[in-house]
């Protein structure tokens, strides 16, 4: 020891042992040595070679498993009809074949291709999905094909451009809040594309409080026009998608001052660009808002107005109007709300995006961790990541969220058309049901999706932070949701309003209270002592009634403990502002979240009621046995509530837990079948490299990853303009 010691230190001569070795070799040489390639190792093996390798690839290949193969073995585990499951998750058959039919046509185009759609920079990106869509929308038009035709193939072709306002935000606004006169004038356009338009409504100083933005529409009854101004850089609009480089109109929301009074936000018709050099008009200054997390095909931007004048006709009045003279006309009473009609669409349609974005982040993380096996036994295959309790309790309670989510979408769409029908008739009485559901519905499946999506990317392992994946795609484009139209704290707010004055009208008689809300028409008999959780045993747990009852519960104590505790703020008076309202937000928004919780849960038994009769039986257990998961799932964040009010008991709130493992258990065999079940095809899941339906997954990793722009050249981009002045050994002759 004491001899290798020495050796070490370089003996008795005191010099380290590096220096000994190197001492009298030129140090230029050096460097030429060790820069010497090594023995190629590329090209066909002898035959030496091959008789040692084949012994080390017997080895190796005595556990190695196909990963198709392991997708095959898992769809053959399923005890459903996914056919008949697809059906129900896309509304019916007809819908299913359409759908298919629809991914069949934009695989066949070439302005809907995504071989390219991770590797884009942003200008890439938005000027290709900007083809795309104008692919789209030529197609639409020479097929004679619908909007709605045109909406449903944008949405699965999933390639976000400057005409995402256009269609989602500008023409309903159009539509709802134009008079006849004005769909002539600014929908018929529009809905032909001869202009684009955009929804301006957020500022850089106000978001979600639309009463303080600043923008100014002044009436001038000299000229007839409406003088429309950005009076301080905080009006300044800010965020509205389509509009830095790509709208030549906008709804644009202002403050409408006539005769000078303040009248409120109002909407307006502005172009803000020349149809013929797209060059912004006078008075308008209009740009990009620059990078973002994602969404980098959709051009976000700036716009303020100096001065700009427009004609009276382009303030948007079926509801409140201006008359020649000035005078303001306001909506009817019950109408207030009809103004906000688009916001309560898109955060409708919200609910609806929610579920495509975790639906797909689902099914890929579900498929890959279905064949990726990892650890194990000594001997035999490694173990399948889905097979491990850490991974199944990620992925199944993902799928059953899915499937809440789905059915949620679907209902909020019915719900909003059922109302704009009624609108049309003069009735608005679902109006501040409607609102307040879209707003708590919104946040709740926002959350839901982007943690959910979150999860998905994170359970595969490394992968997940592979672009390759699909996962970062899907994730960063969808992050915004949880922020824009409506920050998702202040939306549950605006439930929480509804939810308060709901406990008002009952204890004056007011009643029956809208559908979502008339549990609260039984507040005295819910939180009575002697009303108790059911349950008593763990299988107790998948009653339906038992579920339900105790998701009303946890509403209702949430509800009437913000109330109280708002009503005790305010002096013995309810507040819906100031200090008692800010001194309770966080228990006014858990209140929201909580009656959000049981429309969702409840939305899924009403189509699993509806669906007994239609399904197989073997198809409806596994629904069932989903729609259970789900329910579980949302009383788990609502089990303090529960074991406060005294309606739970500890050894119930165990058993709960308990049910929920059994069930991820039960439905463990069932996972890649369910997510088939989506009926998502690999273009639509935008060719995930891990997510692919045939479970080919590292051949498609080793292929994208030599398609990569940094694999175009052997060398790399920074070989002679970098690395070669530091590595080429001639280059230090």
């Amino acid at each position: 020891m004491e001899q290798l010691k020495g050796r070490a230190q370089g003996a008795d001569t005191g010099v380290p042992a590096l220096e000994r070795l190197t001492d009298h070799v030129d140090s230029e040489e050096l460097w030429k040595r060790s820069a010497r390639p090594l023995t190629s190792m590329g090209g066909e093996p002898d035959a030496r070679t091959r008789a040692l390798q084949s012994v080390t690839d017997r080895v190796i290949m005595s556990h190695s498993v196909d990963p198709r193969d392991d997708l095959a073995k898992e769809r053959a585990k399923r005890s459903f009809d996914v056919e008949a499951m697809a059906t129900v998750v896309v509304g019916g058959p007809e819908k299913l074949a359409r759908r298919r039919r629809i991914v069949n046509i934009l695989k066949s185009q070439p302005w809907a291709e995504k071989t390219d759609v991770f590797w884009r920079s942003r200008e890439d990106e938005y000027v290709g999905n900007l083809k795309s869509l104008l692919g789209l929308r030529n197609y639409v038009e020479s097929h004679g094909l619908s909007l709605d035709d045109y909406l449903e193939l944008k949405f699965l072709m999933d390639k976000p451009g400057g005409f995402e306002l256009h269609t989602a935000m500008y023409i309903p606004t159009l539509e709802s809040q134009g008079t006849d006169e004005q769909h002539k004038l600014f929908l018929e356009p529009a809905l032909q594309f001869r202009n684009i338009g955009t929804y301006a409504q957020t500022e850089l100083g106000h978001g979600t409080f639309v009463r303080g933005i600043e923008s100014t529409a002044t009436y001038d009854p000299e000229t007839r026009e409406f003088i429309m101004h950005s009076p301080t850089l905080t009006a300044t609009k800010w965020w509205p998608g389509c509009l830095g480089k790509t709208s030549t109109h906008c709804v644009f929301a202002a403050r409408l001052f006539t005769q000078g009074k303040d009248h409120g936000p109002h909407f307006f018709v502005v172009q803000i660009r020349d149809l013929e050099t797209h060059l912004p008009l006078p008075g308008v200054t209009v740009g990009d808002i620059g990078p973002k997390l994602g969404y980098g095909g959709v051009d976000n931007g700036f716009l303020r107005l100096n001065h700009v004048r427009i004609p009276r006709v382009n303030m948007l009045m079926r509801n409140a109007k201006v008359t020649v003279d000035g005078r303001y006309v306001p909506p009817p009473k019950d109408n207030e709300k009809a103004a906000y009609g688009t916001m309560m669409l898109i955060r409708a349609q919200l609910v609806t995006g929610a579920f495509f974005a975790l639906s797909r982040a689902t099914t890929i993380a579900t498929r890959y961790c279905s064949l990726r096996r990892q650890t194990g036994p000594r001997s035999g295959p490694e173990t399948q990541i889905l097979d491990y309790q850490t991974v199944s309790h990620v992925v199944v309670p993902l799928i059953a969220t899915s499937y809440a989510l789905n059915f949620m979408g679907a209902s909020m769409m019915e719900m909003y058309h059922k109302v704009i029908a009624e609108g049309k008739r003069g009735e608005y009485g679902s109006l501040p049901e409607l609102h307040a559901l879209s707003s708590g519905m919104k946040a709740l499946s926002t959350w839901l999706a982007l943690d959910g999506t979150e999860a998905a990317r994170r359970v595969v392992g490394g992968q997940g932070y592979s672009v390759l994946s699909g996962l970062p795609y899907i994730l960063n484009n969808y992050a915004q949701n949880v922020t824009w139209e409506g920050d998702n704290p202040i939306v549950c707010l605006q439930t929480a309003r509804f939810l308060v004055k709901c406990l008002v009208a009952v204890r004056m008689g007011k009643t029956p209270l809208p559908p979502s809300a008339a549990y609260l028409m039984n507040v005295q008999q819910e939180l009575a002592p002697s009303n108790k959780c059911q349950v008593g045993a763990q299988a107790d747990w998948r009653d339906g009634g038992v579920l339900m009852s105790a998701l009303r519960h946890a509403a209702t104590f949430q509800t009437v403990a913000a109330a109280k505790a708002l009503f005790k703020a305010g002096g013995g008076q309810l507040k819906f502002e100031g200090a008692p309202w800010n001194n309770n937000m966080v228990a006014l928004v858990e209140a929201a979240k909580s009656h959000s919780r049981l429309v969702i849960a409840g939305t899924f038994y009403d189509v699993l009621e509806r669906q007994e009769d239609r399904l197989d039986e073997g198809t409806f257990r596994v629904l069932q046995k989903v729609c259970t998961l789900f329910a579980l799932l949302t009383i788990e964040p609502e089990v303090g509530k529960l074991l406060e009010s005294g309606y739970l008991a500890g050894k119930q709130a165990t058993w709960c837990k308990q049910e929920i493992a059994a069930l991820v258990a039960e439905l463990r065999p069932e996972a890649v079948s369910l997510v088939d079940a989506f009926d998502y095809d690999d273009y639509v899941l935008n060719y995930s490299a891990i997510g692919r339906a045939d479970g080919n997954v590292y051949h498609a990793l080793w292929e994208m990853a030599n398609r990569t722009p940094l694999n175009k050249t052997e060398v790399g981009p920074a070989w002679e303009s970098v690395l070669s002045k530091q590595l080429r050994p001639s280059s230090r002759m």
